[in-house]
């Protein structure tokens, strides 16, 4: 946990205000994560090199059976339907497993074919924050766009690595807080400046 937890916590929270709905928990509440693509992670992530993942992922029932929980499968999966695969591929010598795993069953064919490209394709249809026809996704798009820097803030703090995600920092000296703040309550110290931003009364 550290700071690039909570920037990634605050977009969530962000794509919620903008769509008035839960991303995960309502939004993409039936996107579950595809069988092959599950099988690859389920054998990455249960090694005894991800110790901590398969700590998280089983757990004992009422019975005191060994239980498996989708949880971590569906949110990795749902972050890929929401905002599309990353780009840069951060830290690919550690975590290249998984990175091949993306390639071998979610993106565009090659010769061997991608099992699950196909309901990949259809949620991000749906879903993809880009241009998902869902419509609570779809107005949730058009109102980012239409806010000077609310897509920009947003995708910088869902940046799939920690380290390119916008800070406190960044957040508040957003294009997007811009228009907050009072030019006139601006207090410059030896480190920092120091701003005040309007507070709206309901």
């Amino acid at each position: 946990q550290g700071i690039g937890h909570d920037c990634f916590g605050l977009g969530l929270c962000m794509l919620h205000l903008f769509t008035g709905h839960g991303p995960y928990e309502e939004i993409l509440d039936e996107v579950v994560c595809p069988d092959n693509f599950k099988a690859k992670l389920r054998k990455i992530w249960k090694s005894a090199s991800h110790d901590v993942i398969r700590s998280v992922m089983l757990y004992d029932n009422e019975d005191g059976q060994e239980v498996e929980d989708d949880t971590l499968y569906n949110t990795l999966y749902r972050f890929i339907v929401l905002f599309g695969v990353p780009q840069r591929r951060f830290l690919s010598r550690k975590h290249g497993k998984v990175w091949r795993a993306i390639d071998a069953t979610l993106l565009p064919p090659k010769a061997n074919g991608c099992p699950d490209m196909a309901l990949f394709v259809r949620d991000q249809e749906r879903f993809s924050l880009s241009d998902g026809s869902d419509e609570r996704i779809a107005n949730a798009r058009h109102r980012l766009e239409g806010m000077d820097g609310a897509m920009e803030l947003l995708l910088s703090l869902v940046s799939f690595d920690p380290k390119k995600r916008a800070t406190p920092l960044d957040v508040i000296n957003s294009r997007f807080m811009s228009a907050l703040i009072e030019d006139d309550a601006v207090i410059d110290c030896e480190s920092d400046i120091v701003k005040s931003y309007t507070a709206y009364q309901t």
